[in-house]
């Protein structure tokens, strides 16, 4: 008899611990009641940086990392686009091949042009990263590295000065001249092409830099302007589009359009960065509210 009740009793045993933590549980007990979320991927994602990921699973990441000028409201259906890094929706100006200014409810066949005006909220900030460090004379401290600087170094989070700036105008203008890298291979390179005044002949500009330069050397980019593309002051820059082309307004809910500043470009394009899978790809930094950490693919990947 005896025999028989030992069994219940490990039953009941191993029921009450399961109403307390499970006993397969993967995850660390430090965690539990933590403000951690757990999810998983099917497909690892091939690019973090937002000139080229066109996938859902890397948009699972990069959207809490970039913030372009708009998103759309997670709630109102139908689709409906809101400010994020911009202080509204821009509307765009209309104008006639003699750049005279045309009501909004001109026919499409009449506009040469419109003119997209995005003005900042200030105070975005950029997460931490070295490539923002400055020393106590206010000089970039990371622009100069060498390989033996890169010893021991697998991540950003490895050296030991990190910084920040707020997010400017420029940086947007900066990434849109990305879209047209001969390197980087933008998927919609070709799109914007033919809508964004002047990017056409700025890619041919920047294919004639990456041709008369070594096949790693890092391309200054602000050599050339677009000119359908410029900074009006700190926090406002323009787009100038061919023609009237509502849709444009959408491609500024996507990541292609988020702010890359220059710093970083030419921290990551130093000397022995790719070989440690330390580029925008790997290692993204945008003004989101998350900043991807860890980047182990194969065995898991945080954004705090």
């Amino acid at each position: 008899m005896s025999r028989l009740l030992r069994i219940p009793a490990v039953l009941c045993a191993l029921l009450l611990g399961a109403c307390g933590s499970p006993w397969n549980n993967p995850y660390p007990a430090s965690d539990a009641g933590a403000n951690v979320l757990y999810t998983s991927f099917v497909e690892r994602p091939k690019h973090l940086d937002p000139v080229q990921s066109y996938a859902e699973n890397e948009y699972a990441f990069i959207a809490n990392i970039y913030t372009p000028p708009l998103q759309y409201h997670y709630l109102k259906r139908p689709h409906e686009l809101v400010p994020l890094a911009a202080v509204e929706v821009p509307r765009p100006a209309y104008f006639d091949a003699d750049h005279n200014r045309l009501p909004d409810d001109v026919p499409g066949g009449e506009v040469a042009y419109s003119v997209y005006e995005v003005r900042l909220r200030p105070g975005l900030r950029y997460q931490p990263h070295p490539a923002f460090a400055r020393d106590e004379q206010g000089a970039l401290r990371y622009e100069r590295l060498t390989e033996a600087d890169l010893d021991g170094i697998h991540a950003p989070t490895d050296f030991p000065f990190h910084g920040t700036r707020e997010v400017e105008a420029s940086d947007f203008v900066y990434q849109i001249k990305r879209l047209a890298h001969p390197r980087l291979h933008s998927p919609i390179a070709g799109l914007m092409s033919t809508y964004i005044v002047g990017l056409s002949e700025y890619a041919e500009q920047v294919g004639e830099m990456a041709r008369e330069a070594p096949a790693d050397a890092w391309l200054d980019l602000d050599r050339h302007e677009i000119a359908g593309v410029q900074a009006v002051d700190r926090l406002t820059y323009r787009i100038r589009i061919r023609g009237k082309y509502p849709q444009f307004a959408y491609w500024l809910a996507m990541p292609f359009f988020s702010p890359v500043p220059k710093e970083v470009d030419r921290f990551y394009a130093q000397p022995g960065m790719a070989q440690r899978n330390l580029t925008l790809d790997w290692f993204p930094v945008g003004s989101g509210p998350y900043m991807l950490t860890v980047n182990d693919p194969n065995r898991q990947m945080v954004l705090e």
